[in-house]
């Protein structure tokens, strides 16, 4: 990773690099805007990871985070071959049930940002089948995580 890279991504956390693939891209010859959301998703599963360190997210019996809104800002085009380099924050903590987590996704060819994705995320219990609060200490692990915002 540059140091340019290094310090667009510097706020951001749960740093990933991931390979545009041939199969990523449309018939206009760049990525297809699916593959942003795509990219975002796994962004945000790497920063949730990170938060529970000890055992993997399994969230089919339990409290955990499902997708409520994605709005995703497209800056520069990305097209094969390049490398992107993927950051994510928590950026609000609006009520009990949810958050909302901003993800950056850096071309490496071109060391800029190609697109924002902002996602509000809602802990969803998935055993009862409706929103749950977002569990106290994953509340704990975003605000150390994320020392600056709160």
């Amino acid at each position: 990773m540059t140091d340019a890279i290094k310090n667009i991504l510097i706020d951001y956390h749960a740093l990933i690099e991931l390979p545009i693939q041939w199969g990523d891209m449309d018939s206009a010859n760049h990525v297809n805007n699916v593959m942003y959301a795509r990219y975002s998703e796994s962004a945000r599963i790497a920063y949730l990871e990170r938060l529970e360190k000890e055992k993997p997210l399994n969230f089919s019996n339990d409290v955990g985070p499902i997708l409520a809104e994605l709005n995703i800002l497209y800056k520069i085009p990305l097209s094969y071959p390049d490398v992107v380099y993927l950051g994510t924050k928590v950026i609000a903590l609006p009520d009990e049930y949810s958050y909302i987590m901003e993800t950056l996704i850096v071309s490496k060819k071109y060391e800029k940002i190609a697109c924002k994705a902002t996602a509000r995320m809602v802990s969803y219990d998935y055993n009862k089948k409706q929103k749950a609060p977002t569990p106290e200490w994953m509340r704990i692990k975003i605000e150390e995580t994320e020392k600056r915002l709160f």
